[in-house]
């Protein structure tokens, strides 16, 4: 039983490691931006629709946080990845 939990955990590691290398190749893709731009341009379309500088900040802010941790998020048709 512990050699299948062992593998079960290798497993999982490889999956993760994979998927992180995966979205650091494509980071250079076209139509690809870093999460820094994405979520400036989050802010900027929060003030242009008429949000407070306060909001804006907090939507750039919660934009880059959800990049930086899953490694990608998109914005419009781009993708923004860390």
């Amino acid at each position: 039983m512990r050699r299948v939990f062992n593998i079960a955990v290798l497993m999982l590691l490889a999956y993760l490691t994979v998927g992180r290398a995966l979205t650091h190749a494509q980071a250079g893709e076209e139509g690809s931006i870093s999460c820094e731009k994405g979520a400036e341009m989050v802010r900027l379309g929060a003030m242009g629709k008429g949000f407070s500088e306060a909001a804006s900040s907090g939507q750039g802010q919660n934009f880059l946080s959800s990049c930086l941790v899953t490694g990608e998020a998109r914005i419009n048709d781009m993708v923004a990845r860390d």
